[in-house]
């Protein structure tokens, strides 16, 4: 599933991976209750309206189990903070970089050993709301010239940023989005980012950025594809890699 290498200590490592599924299928999935700690089962009873809280509830749900998967620990057990830009990171993990997203039906989650990685997914908008607001967001030469659409460069700009761990602190019109092979590469004011895009079957747009090789894109369209993914990423597992 995974493209896997071997370093020169004889682990196995992925360089980057992004999950996405929709919502509806990842809580028919498993109950995220059952491993969201109190604080995320009172955040997610906040929202006023259900679908936000079917979101965040899949959404953070989603990220314990594949954690969990790539750390061979309890989902429920995972400690989380935050770095000083506001990216959280799983406590006790050494180099593990994980983001997640949620947008419209769909939920993402990257993770890397590799180095950092972000993720964004929206769902589709007419054209006039981002022509409205791309002054807001273009770097100069993609307001003169791109052959990219406004939605492609909104997510990997986001994914950029949220894999630098800066977040919009940075001005996203100081990122410039260019078409590289089948993906892109996103430049900072003083950093650079390789990624990928995704269309999914209804409606949305994945992208997912690394300062490393580019990552990949797994889909989960229900519980049996969710579980080939969990039994691949538990090859991350330190003891486990020891037997592949």
């Amino acid at each position: 599933m995974f493209e896997w290498s071997k370093t020169a200590d004889g682990e196995w490592l992925c360089a980057g991976v992004a999950i996405a599924m929709p919502v509806s299928a990842v809580l028919g999935s498993f109950d995220p209750d059952a491993v969201l700690d109190s604080a995320e089962r009172s955040q997610a009873g906040r929202f006023l309206k259900p679908e936000d809280t079917e979101r965040y509830r899949a959404a953070h749900g989603l990220v314990r189990r594949l954690l969990s998967a790539a750390t061979g620990r309890n989902p429920a057990s995972l400690s989380f903070s935050r770095r000083p830009g506001g990216k959280p990171f799983l406590v006790d993990t050494g180099s593990l970089d994980f983001n997640l997203s949620h947008g419209g039906g769909w939920v993402a989650v990257a993770l890397s050993r590799s180095g950092r990685i972000g993720v964004d997914v929206e769902a589709d908008r007419p054209q006039h709301f981002w022509d409205e607001i791309a002054a807001s967001f273009l770097a100069p030469s993609e307001i003169a010239a791109s052959a990219i659409g406004h939605q492609q460069i909104w997510t990997a700009k986001e994914a950029a940023l949220k894999a630098h761990g800066a977040g919009f602190a940075i001005p996203p019109e100081s990122v410039t989005v260019t078409a590289e092979g089948a993906g892109f590469a996103a430049r900072l004011p003083a950093d650079h980012f390789s990624g990928v895009w995704r269309r999914l079957g209804d409606g949305h747009v994945l992208a997912v950025a690394a300062d490393g090789s580019v990552p990949e894109i797994a889909v989960c369209e229900n519980a049996g594809d969710l579980g080939a993914v969990l039994a691949e990423l538990s090859r991350l597992d330190p003891a486990m890699r020891a037997s592949r």
